[in-house]
């Protein structure tokens, strides 16, 4: 069963939204993901979670709302349908 961890991040400053969504997904354990809500996109997190062995899955919800799905490389069971 998945489980999805909610992370919102829309009210911090940075660089606390990457530090807390790193010390998140580092917890991960098989079948969860995280799901980070920021107020915009945050580009400088992307290659940090592929060195570190995540996927993830961007989506502007609106201008000022972002969803970022993170879940670990191979974990089919976390990872959103069709994105393994």
């Amino acid at each position: 069963m998945r489980r999805e961890h909610v992370l919102d991040v829309r009210e911090l400053e940075p660089p606390e939204p990457l530090e807390r969504v790193l010390d998140a997904v580092a917890t991960l354990q098989p079948g969860e993901r995280v799901r980070m809500i920021h107020r915009r996109e945050p580009c400088l997190l992307y290659p940090l979670l592929e060195k570190r062995g995540f996927r993830y899955f961007a989506e502007a919800k609106a201008e000022d709302l972002h969803e970022i799905l993170i879940w670990r490389k191979g974990d089919a069971e976390a990872a959103p349908p069709g994105l393994i």
